[in-house]
């Protein structure tokens, strides 16, 4: 998309951009809103619901990649951003006083209640308007750091063996090896 200035288009070109660009926000968080309540629904552990706080991070993280798009006029930036801002805001909010409002209607204890808080608190959506938020990290994570192999050495012996090579005796003490498949290679020649 080419850099866009305050006068780069007439002014009925902007509210048409706007609106289209209002039009397609309104859908987005609609689905965000569906696919949030089918994700908390779903959940059946604390992890879950953690999970689900987290994953649908990303999704209005996209409003945040929007507003901050360098070919936009500042203006149109800065209105996105305060939309973007005060949508998480209010969907955070809306969130805990659901949790509030539908755990004092049932009959569950208060424990439960302030789990569930403390859960949506803890994993908030507004994480992602902090300033030092890795935005860049939701879009583009990090590679999983390389599975580690495990070897169980016999002490007393001089090299690794399998499981397939463990033999048990009273006299010998078990000792764990970790290493990642790098260092495997090294040691495969023996």
């Amino acid at each position: 998309m080419p850099v866009l200035t305050e006068s780069s288009l007439p002014p009925s070109a902007y509210q048409r951009l706007l609106g289209h660009l209002n039009e397609a926000l309104s859908t987005a968080m609609t689905r965000w809103s569906s696919e949030f309540t089918v994700q908390w629904g779903r959940a059946t552990t604390e992890h879950d619901r953690e999970r689900a706080m987290v994953q649908m991070r990303t999704k209005l993280a996209r409003r945040l990649q929007l507003a901050d798009h360098p070919s936009l006029p500042a203006v149109i930036r800065d209105l996105l951003s305060e939309s973007a801002a005060t949508d998480i805001r209010n969907l955070q909010q809306e969130i805990e006083d659901n949790l509030l409002k539908s755990t004092a209607n049932a009959s569950s204890d208060r424990s439960v209640r302030e789990r569930l808080l403390k859960t949506a608190r803890a994993n908030s959506l507004t994480a992602i308007l902090e300033p030092n938020f890795p935005l860049d990290a939701l879009f583009h994570p990090q590679p999983a750091a390389p599975a580690l192999e495990r070897r169980v050495k016999l002490e007393g012996d001089s090299s690794d063996v399998g499981l397939s090579g463990l033999h048990y005796t009273p006299k010998r003490r078990i000792v764990t090896i970790e290493r990642t498949p790098a260092e495997e290679g090294h040691s495969n020649a023996q």
